[in-house]
């Protein structure tokens, strides 16, 4: 039986885009979906999946995306949502490759929603 297990990231952290020239923070509310085998009543530990992927979110956090190396230079260039969708896909693929688990999950998306103060202004997803 293949079963989906959603993992829930957060990242704070400010970017710039053409229609707002001035720098702003946001709240990036990310989630991962790994689908795989069940066993033992889980695809893998959630708690371990949030800790591994958000290791790889660390670098971006509270950073000027704009300015941020660990970024590719597309990204970096045009923050949104669709490109940090995009790069964190890659991004996390490349972690999930590292796990030592018998049967990995594979990455099902990657849905990245931005929010200002209170509101979710939106989000991208990127599927397999």
């Amino acid at each position: 039986m293949q079963l989906e297990l959603v993992v829930n990231l957060n990242l704070n952290a400010s970017h710039s885009l053409e229609e707002r020239e001035s720098p702003h923070p946001h709240r990036w509310e990310i989630q991962v979906g790994l689908k795989g085998v069940l066993k033992q009543g889980r695809v893998v530990s959630l708690t371990w999946a949030q800790e591994k992927l958000g290791l790889a979110l660390k670098p971006l956090q509270e950073t000027f995306l704009n300015n941020n190396n660990n970024l590719d230079s597309d990204t970096r260039s045009n923050p949104t949502c669709e490109n940090l969708a995009l790069f964190l896909w890659e991004r996390f693929q490349s972690e999930i490759s590292n796990w030592d688990f018998p049967e990995v999950p594979a990455l099902s998306f990657v849905q990245v929603g931005l929010w200002e103060q209170t509101e979710q202004l939106g989000y991208a997803r990127v599927s397999a």
